[in-house]
């Protein structure tokens, strides 16, 4: 699934940068959106094969925007991975987004690391 396209939700330049590079590089299509409203126009114009979203996002965070996908049953098996620069997860959201399906992964990301993530999101591990 080289050609699978990614859709990367994030807001910071530099982060959306490097995973586009990152992915690019490994044959992955990617699509990328600034905000969680972009992001939902954008899986409605086309499903991706997975998202990479931040947490921390103007006007609707990443848990509406997860939220939002789930409740659509055309988008609610995409598989979710919620990358943050936030350590201190508050409990209770970790606790949706992982009923909400979605892992969590730590910025800054090494390229192995972001590789590794996508492959599993793809793989279903």
């Amino acid at each position: 699934m080289r050609d699978a396209s990614i859709l990367i939700v994030e807001d910071d330049p530099g982060a959306v940068e490097a995973f586009e590079h990152i992915l690019k590089a490994e044959g992955y299509g990617v699509r990328v959106t600034l905000d969680a409203e972009s992001a939902l126009l954008e899986v409605e114009r086309a499903v991706p094969a997975a998202v990479l979203l931040d947490l921390h996002l103007p006007i609707t965070d990443g848990v509406e925007f997860l939220r939002r996908l789930r409740a659509t049953a055309r988008y609610a098996n995409v598989p979710v991975a919620v990358v943050t620069g936030d350590y201190l997860v508050d409990e209770r959201v970790a606790r949706e987004l992982e009923m909400l399906g979605a892992q969590i992964h730590f910025k800054p990301l090494w390229e192995e690391d972001l590789i590794r993530i996508v492959r599993d999101l793809l793989s279903g591990t």
